[in-house]
């Protein structure tokens, strides 16, 4: 008799182990997804700015940005992204110029007409140029959409600007 009731104790312990694994195990997997999602997300941003930095040498490399230096940027950074963001992840691409660094900081052209006079030692102030690129990616797994987002990836903005410091006459 004794043998019987230790048996049914086991069982039913082992039951309690069953279901508490059953809650358990959901909680773990939502878990595992976040994670990947946040590897995701941190991928694709190392990956942008790396594809990013590789696409504007190439770009000083052939001389200034004309035209269609937004296409050329964004095929170029589709290229050395080594697969991992197309040309469709690729938003938006803007390329503004500016006169120097005070035009693209907001100074008045005044100031700027004074600091340029003769006796400043300064030669010709180089332009700016300041590149915006929006990269939209979707999600990995379907949590996101579990937790009622409304879009089904996420957007991260690059910016960079590029200028030559301006070089003093000796």
């Amino acid at each position: 008799m004794s043998d019987r009731i230790r048996r049914t104790g086991a069982r039913s312990r082992s039951g309690v182990v069953s279901v508490e694994a059953a809650f358990l195990f959901p909680v773990l997997i939502i878990a595992a997804m976040v994670v990947m999602e946040l590897a995701n997300i941190g991928l694709t941003i190392d990956m942008g700015e790396v594809a990013l930095q590789r696409a504007v040498q190439q770009m000083r490399a052939s001389g200034q940005p004309g035209e269609e230096g937004e296409s050329e940027l964004r095929r170029n950074m589709a290229e050395a992204s080594h697969g991992y963001l197309s040309q469709a992840d690729i938003v938006s691409v803007f390329i503004e110029r500016f006169e120097s660094l005070d035009a693209l900081g907001g100074a008045d052209e005044d100031e700027g007409q004074e600091e340029d006079g003769s006796g400043s030692g300064f030669s010709k102030i180089p332009p700016a140029w300041r590149i915006t690129v929006d990269i939209h990616k979707d999600f990995l797994t379907p949590l996101p959409r579990l937790l009622s987002f409304v879009d089904n990836g996420f957007q991260y903005r690059f910016e960079q600007v590029l200028s030559y410091l301006p070089r003093q006459e000796d």
